[in-house]
C-alpha cells in the first residue's frame, strides 16, 4: 500500500460541522489538496475564505442522498473523512446505510484510507443503547469492506467520549438563568470530555502520515474524566461565578429530554450514560499522535465563555 507516488488528494464529509471545519483547515494548512463535501455552497464559501486563497481547496455540493454526486466527486481522491452523525430523527440503521455505501463507493473508486468517526460507545455498550447501536453497525460494515481488500484498502477509527461541544446544547440555558448544571448520575460517576479541536487534529495528523503507519487502529479520544461536582467548579472558576450542580432523579432527567424533544431511544440512551460513561477513561497517549497534550475543560470553557455568560 505504497503510496508516496501518487498525489494525496482527501475527500471530507460533512466539512462544515464543527469536526469538518477542522479537519479542512487543517490538511489545507499542510498544504494537501481537500475536497469539501458541502449542503451549501454559499456557506462553505463563507466559512473557508482564507483556505480558498490557497488553491487547495475545492467544494462539491451534495447530500449523503445523492449518490451519483458523491460517485463522480470521488474519483481521484486517496483518502477519505467519514462523518455521519447520529441524528435522533433518523431510521437506527440509517448511518449504518450511508457509511457502507460511501466507503464500498470510495474503495471501490481507488480510495486507499477512510478515516471513520465513530464513539466510545462502541467499545463501552457495543450495541446496548442506540448511539452505540448505530456505530457499532457502521463500523461492521467498514472494516468488512476494508478486509475485502486489505492490500488496497485501510481502516482507521476514531472513538470519541463527550464531546465537549455537547454542553452548548445540553447546559447554557440552566447555567445562564439558573446558575446550576443538571445531572442524574451518582455523585462520584464521572463523564469524559474531549473537545473536538483535539478530534479534527487527530484526524489531520491520520490523514497526512503514511497510510501504512495508522493502518487498522482504533484510537479512542477522552481528554478529561470529571465528575458533575467537579465540572461545576470549571464553570465557576471560569465564570466567577458559583455554578451549583443539581440531582435529577432518572425519571425526571428522561422526562426533562423528552420534553426537550428528544426521541425516546436518545432520553433512553443518555439515561444510559449516567450509570456507565461511554469512554471509560482519558487517553494522554493519543499526545503521541497529535503532538501535545489533549485540551482541558477549561481549556475549552474559556474560548467558549460568552456562550455561558
Amino acid at each position: 500500500m505504497n503510496m508516496s507516488s501518487s498525489k494525496e488528494r482527501v475527500f471530507v464529509t460533512a466539512a462544515t460541522g464543527n469536526i469538518g471545519i477542522g479537519v479542512v483547515r487543517g490538511l489545507i494548512k499542510k498544504g494537501i489538496d481537500t475536497t469539501a463535501y458541502v449542503r451549501d455552497e454559499q456557506k462553505a464559501k463563507d466559512l473557508f475564505k482564507d483556505e480558498l486563497k490557497s488553491g487547495h481547496l475545492k467544494f462539491v455540493v451534495g447530500t449523503y442522498e445523492s449518490i451519483d454526486v458523491f460517485t463522480k466527486a470521488v474519483q481521484g481522491h486517496t483518502r477519505l473523512f467519514l462523518l455521519v452523525a447520529a441524528d435522533a430523527g433518523s431510521k437506527p440503521t440509517l448511518m449504518s446505510q450511508i457509511k457502507g455505501t460511501f466507503g464500498k463507493i470510495a474503495f471501490e473508486q481507488g480510495v486507499h484510507q477512510i478515516v471513520d468517526l465513530s464513539s466510545a460507545f462502541v467499545s463501552s455498550f457495543g450495541k446496548k443503547g442506540i448511539i452505540g447501536y448505530m456505530h457499532t453497525i457502521a463500523e461492521e460494515k467498514l472494516w468488512t469492506l476494508a478486509d475485502e481488500n486489505p492490500e488496497q484498502r485501510s481502516l482507521v477509527v476514531l472513538r470519541p467520549g463527550a464531546f465537549m461541544s455537547n454542553q452548548f446544547r445540553s447546559d447554557v440555558h440552566h447555567i445562564k438563568h439558573s446558575k446550576k448544571i443538571v445531572s442524574c448520575g451518582s455523585s462520584s460517576s464521572t463523564v469524559t470530555w474531549i473537545d473536538t479541536k483535539d478530534i479534527s487534529e487527530c484526524a489531520v495528523v491520520v490523514l497526512s502520515e503514511p497510510v501504512e503507519k495508522h493502518d487498522r487502529n482504533v484510537y479512542e479520544m477522552g481528554g478529561e474524566s470529571l465528575t458533575e461536582e467537579q465540572r461545576a467548579a470549571v464553570f465557576s472558576k471560569v465564570l466567577g461565578k458559583p455554578i451549583k450542580c443539581e440531582q435529577q432523579s432518572i425519571e425526571d432527567f428522561y422526562k426533562a429530554l423528552i420534553g426537550f424533544g428528544m426521541s425516546h431511544s436518545f432520553a433512553y440512551n443518555f439515561v444510559l450514560m449516567t450509570s456507565k460513561h461511554i469512554c471509560e477513561t482519558t487517553t494522554p497517549q493519543i499526545a503521541i499522535i497529535i503532538g501535545r497534550p489533549l485540551r482541558t475543560l477549561e481549556d475549552w470553557l474559556k474560548e467558549n465563555v460568552k456562550a455561558f455568560e
